[in-house]
This record gives C-alpha cells, structure tokens and sequence, in this order.
C-alpha cells in the first residue's frame, strides 16, 4: 500500500489534504446532524454540500496527476527512443493510480453527502412540521 502511495507521486499530498478535508466535514456534519440541533441545520447544510466539492476537487486532481504522469512518460519514451509496449503500459498503470484515487475519494465522500442529506431532510421536514402544528 505504501508502494502504491509512493508511486502517485507529489499528486499525492493535495489528493491528503483534501481527503483529510472531507473526513473532517463529514464528522462534523454527523455530529451537528445526528445530535438534532435544528436551529444549525442552515449551516450544517453549508458544511455537507462543500464535502461534493472536496470531492470533486479530488477526483480532479488526481485526473491531473494521470496527465502530469503520462506526459512524464512520453518525454522519457521520446528521449529512449524504442521502448517495449509493457514498458510503455506499466507507466500508464502507475499514471493512471492518482485518477482512480481520486474517484474513490470522490464516490465515498458522495455516498457520505447522500446520508448526511438525507438526515438533514428528515430533520428538517421534522422541524417545518413542528413549526405548523
């Protein structure tokens, strides 16, 4: 595992930052969602939407690091002249490794903003009830 962490390169530490990000809001959230202070939920709402874009931030950036990586192979494939395919293709894998953390990051930080706004739904249809009765 760490092998695979090092070979993603310097992409690496903004893909930390926002995972780390997103774990940090999602706790958050859960606190402020699951403990039913209704008079937070306007800023609670905030909160849980940006953990989509941390997300989406993420998925970008390791899509930058995949292109980041690939362009480092071709000049290094243009400067050796002839390369075996496998060569070719095992820096293609590595390239590609920031792009598929980057969507696993994006795809649980999009499963944990479906929970928390489908708690923040119930509470606040709860709250809007209340207030009617």
């Amino acid at each position: 595992m760490i092998e695979l962490w090092e070979l993603m390169g310097f992409i690496r530490y903004p893909l930390t930052v926002s995972s780390v990000v997103i774990v940090a809001l999602v706790l958050y959230s859960t606190v402020r969602l699951f403990e039913g202070d209704a008079r937070a939920l306007p800023m609670t709402r905030t909160w849980m939407d940006s953990i989509l874009f941390w997300g989406g931030f993420s998925l970008v950036t390791g899509i930058l690091g995949t292109l980041v990586g690939i362009v480092m192979a071709a000049q290094s494939i243009e400067q050796a002249g002839t390369v075996s395919p496998t060569l070719v293709w095992g820096g293609i894998k590595v390239a590609l490794y920031s792009s598929v953390f980057g969507l696993l990051v994006l795809a649980l930080a999009s499963l944990a903003w479906f929970v928390l706004h489908l708690r923040w739904s119930l509470l606040s249809s709860r709250d809007a009830g209340e207030r009617m009765a």
